[in-house]
């Protein structure tokens, strides 16, 4: 069973519970990208910004990160969709305000993430959009982009995002998207078409703690600070 929480990602290994953090998921996401060889982004006009754009794109978390939450109902992380939302809207306005005013494409291309996993869940997060509005359009205007191309590039973001998270869960339910179709099979992480230079080994630093009830964020926070760091890897390969 795979449990996606936007403070870390954990991941159900029996006996154990699996923990990637976000930003380390991030920075995975923006490494593969970064060897992409196909669809034009070697020449993409604004590849730097993008990258970097993939690389920070849940560093809203970070600070959840170093202090998970515990649900005290059902003595687990919080998971994605119960994270308190008051707490969770914060992180993503924290996670664009950072680069607004250095980098705005970075700005934006956060927003859209977060109003792309946010949309589907209701009114609260709907308003918090259309507050953004304002500084959307200063930031496109900034940016120098239109909305049309900010879709664009989103997509790449999107599909970065969903390919580590393949990895780091392991899950192997196919992923088909108009760039690429994708697979986990056991060791590899499979792409087609393939658009890196040839077979490479992703690792991703994880830790394990116990798979058991907790009673409290430090109860919870102690397991953590105990775990030894190891790490995950995954090679990334075309389907044969």
């Amino acid at each position: 069973m795979v449990i996606l929480i936007h403070a870390v990602i954990i991941v159900d290994d029996g006996d154990q519970l699996r923990i990637i953090t976000q930003p380390d998921h991030a920075r995975l996401a923006s490494e593969l990208l970064s060897l992409w060889r196909t669809h034009g982004l070697p020449e993409h006009p604004r590849r730097d910004s993008l990258l970097f754009a993939v690389r920070e794109h849940d560093n809203g978390w970070r600070e959840a990160d170093a202090a998970p939450w515990i649900d005290p109902v059902h003595h687990r992380p919080f998971d994605f969709l119960t994270y308190p939302e008051e707490a969770r809207r914060e992180l993503w306005q924290r996670g664009m305000a950072r680069f607004a005013d250095g980098d705005p494409l970075v700005a934006l291309l956060i927003a859209a993430h977060a109003e792309a996993i946010h949309q589907p869940l209701g009114a609260s997060w709907q308003a918090l959009f259309e507050t953004l509005e304002a500084q959307r359009q200063e930031w496109l205007e900034r940016a120098g982009i239109d909305q049309a191309t900010l879709q664009d590039d989103y997509r790449w973001l999107r599909l970065a995002d969903s390919l580590s998270l393949a990895f780091c869960t392991r899950r192997d339910d196919p992923l088909a998207g108009p760039i690429v179709t994708a697979g986990v099979e056991g060791e590899f992480l499979r792409l087609d078409p393939f658009p890196l230079a040839g077979t490479t080994t992703f690792q991703i630093p994880a830790r394990w703690v116990p798979n058991r009830p907790y009673d409290s964020d430090s109860q919870f926070g102690g397991e953590l600070a105990r775990a030894r760091w190891d790490r995950l890897r995954m090679r990334v390969a075309a389907f044969e």
